[in-house]
């Protein structure tokens, strides 16, 4: 009965916090003075624990809706998150077929699944020539920052995370 709630209020939560996203990503690139832009990433923080609870392909085909908002609401072009956003949430579920849900665990996933998605869709805007940005500059300016701010703000909100879905680390 736990898992049919959680998939059925999955997308309006994600749909809020993919919303939530974009304003702590310019809440946060405001404060740095124009030196970084950071992105938030808490869709990918709660795809971590969502793995554990819903289906593969209902997952999919939530985070693919949620790909197609993200990039007609910041992207005004159909195709980068679409892509990118289901391809980053299989590999979550593909590194816990192997693993057990633990924080380090999360943790290391939650870095991979970011860099994942920076790295993916900075390829696409490349190939698609929507940006010109050189790779350093990128990693430097863009990558770096928000994997750092996303690891701070994964240590803060991970025990609520494990409270609102019922994970302890009890043995």
């Amino acid at each position: 009965m736990r898992n049919k709630m959680i998939e059925i209020f999955m997308f309006p939560i994600l749909f809020f916090i993919l919303l939530l996203d974009g304003q702590i990503s310019t809440l946060v690139t405001n404060w740095s003075v124009g030196l970084f832009t950071i992105s938030s990433h808490l869709v990918l923080m709660l795809a971590i624990f969502y793995a554990n609870y819903v289906s593969l392909g209902f997952s999919l085909f939530i985070f693919t809706l949620l790909g197609l908002v993200y990039d007609i609401s910041y992207l005004n072009l159909i195709g980068i998150a679409t892509t990118t956003l289901p391809l980053v949430l299989y590999c979550i579920y593909f590194f816990f077929q192997g693993a057990v849900s633990k924080r380090g665990i999360n943790i290391l996933i939650l870095l991979v699944a970011i860099f994942q998605f920076e790295f993916i869709s900075y390829s696409f805007a490349r190939i698609f020539h929507i940006t010109n940005l050189s790779v350093f500059i990128f990693v430097f300016n863009k990558l770096l920052p928000s994997l750092l701010f996303n690891l701070v703000l994964f240590f803060v909100l991970q025990p609520s995370f494990e409270r609102l879905f019922g994970i302890t680390n009890k043995t």
